[in-house]
C-alpha cells in the first residue's frame, strides 16, 4: 500500500511463477493481462481517529446489495443530519454518494451545510459516484463538543409514484450515501 492514504475502489491481483522456467502460470480466473488474476475487489475507507457519526433526522434505514452484502448504502430525503463529535481541528468530511439512475433520470444539486454555512454545492448525475473530499475549518466546527452537518437536495421522488419504477416503495429518496466521514487532519 502507497505510504498516503488512498480511499476508493482497491483490486488485489494475484501471479504464480513457474520455478522452473520463471515464467507466470496459467490460472483459473479473471485474467487482468499478463497471468495477473483478479483475487478480491473491495473498497478502502478514509482512515479516522475515531470521530463518532450518527446519521440523525432525514435517513432511510441502511440498506445492502442483493449480491453483494458488503456493500451497504443509506438513502437521504430532501434534508438530512448528520451529527459528530467536533474534532475541533481542521477536518475533511468525505461523503461517498451516487443517484443509481434506475428510474429517476434527473442530475441533482447537493448543498453540504454547517451551521447555516454553505460548506459545499455541487451536481450528482445518475449513474456516477461521487466522493467530496470537503475542508472544514476549525474555526467553522466550532467549540461545542457535538456538530451537526446538513445535507440537502434539490430533487427528491418518490418509486412507488414513478410508474416505469414498478415499485411500492413509498419513501422519498434523495441521494444514496455510501460512506460519510469525518477525518482531523
Amino acid at each position: 500500500m502507497p505510504v498516503y492514504p488512498s480511499v476508493g475502489d482497491a483490486t488485489i491481483q494475484l501471479g504464480l511463477y513457474s520455478t522452473a522456467d520463471q515464467k507466470r502460470l496459467v490460472l483459473n480466473g479473471q485474467d487482468m493481462g499478463q497471468r495477473a488474476y483478479k483475487v478480491a475487489k473491495f473498497q478502502l475507507l478514509p482512515q479516522t481517529e475515531n470521530v463518532f457519526t450518527v446519521f440523525k433526522d432525514g435517513w432511510h434505514a441502511a440498506e445492502a446489495a442483493e449480491h453483494n452484502p458488503s456493500v451497504e448504502w443509506q438513502w437521504t430525503k430532501r434534508e438530512a443530519t448528520l451529527a459528530f463529535k467536533n474534532p475541533k481541528k481542521d477536518s475533511i468530511f468525505y461523503l461517498d454518494a451516487d443517484n443509481p439512475g434506475s428510474v429517476f433520470q434527473q442530475t441533482q444539486q447537493v448543498k453540504v451545510t454547517l451551521g447555516g454555512l454553505q460548506l459545499d454545492q455541487f451536481p450528482i448525475t445518475p449513474k456516477q459516484q461521487v466522493l467530496r473530499k470537503i475542508p472544514v475549518s476549525a474555526a467553522q466546527l466550532g467549540t461545542n463538543d457535538m456538530v451537526e452537518l446538513q445535507i440537502s437536495v434539490d430533487k427528491t421522488f418518490v418509486p412507488a409514484l414513478i410508474p416505469a419504477a414498478n415499485s411500492k416503495d413509498p419513501r422519498e429518496l434523495g441521494i444514496r450515501v455510501f460512506h460519510a466521514f469525518v477525518q482531523p487532519k
